[in-house]
């Protein structure tokens, strides 16, 4: 062994000592939720005891998902494809799916898992080939198409089958041929996804081949041929690594030994197969996925470390296998210290994939440092831990930003602070180093509470009322953030106890989640550091702009869901994207989302599967709410990546934020997006454009049903609410109707998709109104139908209770003086938050000054009489 004189304590010590596991079991009988957790990792346990009972666990999760994702020519209006097994070699296929990835939405494919045999293939056998129908391996995992919208499966219900293809000789082949044409659009994406399962390396491979016919079914050319998938697929470490942890933790709880025996040996499978993936990544670089990539191996080495910790003194290890285990331990930390497998180096790099400033750095480096923690007698422990702790002080000070916000998105930000978290926990307890007290690191917590979103009744089923985490860029509202306030918490109970009660408000308030789940769960987590019954208090839920990472956030009514629903009813919640960064390459600037009376109404697109084609539904500009404009021949074009906020206003009756969008094609496009209360809870927005080509304005709605009247449009959503938007600009809107795929896990896999066509240099003026089935529509009217001065236009919003306020939309490259003789008394709307709310102009003089280029509101008893514009 390559170690030093060090010598360890007794295991356990890192997640706790041995002496303090009375007091872990204690706990367990303290806190119900604790219970049900331990509970559901033993059954976890013991599913995956049944399965390694019937399969090896090389075989127990070895099929993967080979997606090709084409684009279809022009003309095309149908497609034929098929599957090529050539080589000797081994082969099992599950099922073919085949996705509308332009939308981001599965198709329904006839058969497509063989459950009615070969009812719509043809199968044809070259020379000594042989194809059978069977059923799947007892035990074995085949995997769901990656995505957000699964499609419709087979109506029997029969076992899983596969086909087995057995290819004897090097000239084999077998074609699986699809035999119904599949109807497409000409010029868009889509996919044909392929589970399968290969023994061994197979050469040439398995390939799939798409032939396009036009609407007379005759052949475009040329054909579409994807790359072979040549790689055997032996089950992926993160396969087994949760089930690893559930054994684990029985051992910690009840001395299990057949658990712990379980334990080892997926774990020692496990370091053996991350050695394998990491050689494969650092020398071909990118394949499928990123399981063997630093982000996912740095995760898997805090896990691996941490579930070593728990058995080793179970005494179910040989002296063979302990040697083997260490050795493997000490391979792959040592590869994550080569740049040549990861450039951790760079304080730069093109995507979010490499470098110092990304997620991946930020796992790659606390795997490291949990592996020091946790064999302190490794000769390496010490560099690696000094290394560990230079790239978290980096971090802190160079990529958190001020506000507290991890800058790629709100998923990264959870997922770095949840590898931080036992990072520091381990840090604090072993070494007595307390990162928890650092000022970055409370701003991170605090940053995941700021932004929840209202309490949502539609995510959780049954009205049941709960605080998301907004989904903007690749990040969905299922994301499950909030768990991480309960197991950091108590960290804060003596030092920060605000920031503790604050956390623990948002955690109940967020569904009270102790699982930990997402990608690389720790199961011992919440077993050793939740504790649920810690003091709560509301933190302070207010409108707030965070210009770093560009998420300006308008919220209104946000309480207790416990006082009952009608006070849910009243709140309000939106998030508006003008970000200066562009990780992870969304076309999003300008998007809005809309929660209103705990109903999602119109949000982002979220994100799907990184790998399976659908990234050019949820990257793109028509997954968004953001005006899009078109290029010579017609078609949509994506906006740019980056967006410059220039203005925000908070104050008692209205938000507003103002963001310059920097597309290529128009000479100028802002968009001002306005959240008016004062008794109405509408959204004004309003596009300035010049110098533009034709656009279209995109308009996503969770909804079931629209209908149209004159120039409004009404959205069914869930929850009994509706949202309406009335289209004032232009004033004879072109408005087309499709759908795509929406993230979060509703009961709606889509969202009706808006698109209202606009001509060259023409301005878009939409007033969207949430409100609930049973109350009636604002109106929205111009004075008598004209501007009231040059550049100036004046619209009143009528409430059905009569109530009106009056928006002026000055247009022009000069401030107006509005000058109301006999309005009477009246106030403008938008006074900051240190400034009177009411303003009283009779006082002094009766004008108003309507600054270029901005929404001005405000409201009288009167009606508009006597308006006199002056410049």
């Amino acid at each position: 062994m390559n170690q030093s004189n060090f010598e360890a304590p007794l295991r356990p010590f890192g997640c706790y000592r041995k002496e303090r596991l009375n007091d872990v079991l204690s706990r367990m009988e303290q806190y119900p939720l604790i219970q049900q957790e331990y509970k559901r990792q033993t059954e976890l346990s013991k599913q995956y005891a049944l399965k390694e009972a019937g399969s090896s666990l090389r075989q127990l999760g070895s099929y993967r998902i080979d997606p090709f994702v084409f684009k279809t020519p022009r003309d095309a209006a149908h497609l034929l494809f098929s599957i090529h097994i050539r080589g000797k070699g081994e082969v099992r296929i599950s099922s073919v799916q085949w996705s509308y990835s332009e939308r981001g939405i599965p198709q329904y494919l006839e058969n497509g898992d063989f459950r009615e045999d070969l009812k719509g293939w043809h199968v044809h056998v070259t020379n000594t080939a042989v194809c059978q129908l069977t059923e799947v391996e007892n035990g074995v995992i085949t995997p769901a198409v990656p995505g957000a919208t699964p499609a419709r499966r087979s109506e029997q219900h029969t076992a899983a089958r596969c086909l087995h293809i057995i290819n004897s000789k090097p000239e084999d082949e077998v074609i699986l041929q699809y035999l119904s044409p599949l109807l497409v659009n000409s010029d868009e994406h889509y996919s044909i996804q392929v589970s399968l399962s290969l023994i061994e390396t197979l050469n040439p491979g398995v390939h799939t081949k798409v032939e396009f016919l036009d609407n007379e079914r005759r052949t475009i050319w040329p054909t579409a041929v994807s790359a072979p998938f040549q790689r055997a697929t032996p089950t992926t470490w993160s396969t087994l690594h949760e089930a690893a942890g559930a054994d684990a933790s029985c051992y910690l709880v009840e001395g299990d030994l057949e658990a712990a025996e379980r334990c080892k040996r997926k774990l020692l499978y496990m370091l053996t197969d991350m050695r394998q993936g990491m050689d494969l990544f650092k020398r071909d670089g990118w394949h499928d996925d990123d399981t063997y990539g630093a982000v996912h191996i740095g995760r898997g080495l805090q896990v691996t470390s941490v579930i070593y910790d728990i058995i080793a003194a179970a005494g179910v290890f040989s002296s063979e296998e302990e040697e083997q285990l260490l050795n493997d331990f000490r391979y792959v930390s040592n590869l994550m210290m080569d740049t040549g497998y990861y450039s951790y180096h760079l304080e730069s790099f093109p995507d979010e994939k490499g470098g110092k400033r990304s997620n991946w750095n930020a796992d790659r480096a606390v795997g490291l440092g949990v592996y020091a923690l946790l064999f302190p007698e490794e000769e390496l422990a010490s560099r690696y831990l000094e290394h560990t702790m230079t790239v978290v002080d980096w971090q802190l000070e160079h990529v958190v930003d001020h506000d507290g916000a991890w800058p790629e998105n709100i998923r990264y930000h959870g997922a770095v602070l949840h590898r931080y978290f036992l990072f520091f926990m381990l840090l604090k307890q072993l070494k007595g180093t307390d990162y928890f007290a650092h000022t970055k690191v409370k701003q991170m917590y605090r940053f995941l509470i700021e932004t929840a979103t209202c309490h949502d009744i539609i995510q959780d089923g049954a009205g049941t009322p709960a605080l998301m985490s907004p989904a903007v860029g690749d990040a969905n509202v299922n994301d499950q953030w909030f768990r991480l306030l309960v197991y950091a918490a108590p960290f804060y109970r003596d030092i920060d106890p605000e920031l503790s009660e604050e956390m623990m408000w948002t955690w109940r308030q967020g569904g009270a989640q102790v699982r930990d789940s997402g990608a690389s769960p720790i199961p011992v987590i919440p077993l050793i550091c939740a504790v649920p019954d810690l003091p709560a208090r509301q933190p302070d839920m207010s409108s707030r702009h965070y210009p770093d990472i560009g998420y300006v956030i308008f919220r209104s009514g946000v309480g207790e869901h416990d006082c009952g629903l009608e006070q849910i009813h009243d709140e309000h919640f939106a998030i508006y994207e003008a970000s200066p960064l562009t990780y992870h390459a969304h076309h999003d600037e300008g998007h809005f989302s809309i929660w209103a009376g705990g109903v999602p109404l119109t949000i982002d697109a979220g994100t799907g599967g990184y790998y399976n084609g659908d990234r050019h539904w949820y990257l793109s500009g028509s997954a968004h709410n953001v005006v899009q404009f078109k290029n010579a021949e017609g078609r949509c074009q994506n906006g740019p990546l980056t967006s410059e906020c220039l203005e925000t206003l908070f104050s008692e009756e209205l938000d507003y934020v103002i963001s310059r969008i920097p597309d290529h094609n128009a000479l100028i496009y802002e968009r001002h997006f306005m959240f008016i209360r004062a008794g109405f809870d509408v959204y004004l927005v309003w596009d300035r454009i010049e110098g533009s080509s034709p656009s279209v304005w995109n308009l996503h709605t969770l909804s079931t049903n629209i209908e149209f009247s004159g120039n409004s449009m009404h959205a069914e959503g869930l929850g009994e609410m509706k949202l309406t938007a009335h289209i004032v600009e232009p004033e004879e809107p072109v408005i087309t109707l499709s759908e795509g795929a929406v993230g979060g896990g509703y009961p709606l896999s889509v969202q009706q998709h808006v698109q209202i066509h606009g001509e060259s240099d023409h301005d878009y003026v939409v007033l969207l109104e949430p409100r609930r089935n049973t109350e009636k529509s604002v109106k929205i009217i111009t004075g008598s139908g004209e501007k009231i001065a040059d550049g100036v236009s004046l619209y009143q919003i009528i409430h059905s209770n009569g109530q009106r306020i009056y928006a002026a939309i000055n247009r022009s490259e000069q401030a107006v003086r509005l000058n109301i003789e006999e309005l009477g008394i009246f106030k403008e709307l938008g006074s900051s938050k240190d400034e009177p709310v009411y303003r009283n102009l009779n006082q002094e003089e009766e004008i108003l000054n309507l600054k270029p280029h901005r929404i001005h509101v405000f409201y009288s008893p009167s009606d508009l009489k006597g308006l006199v514009i002056t410049s």
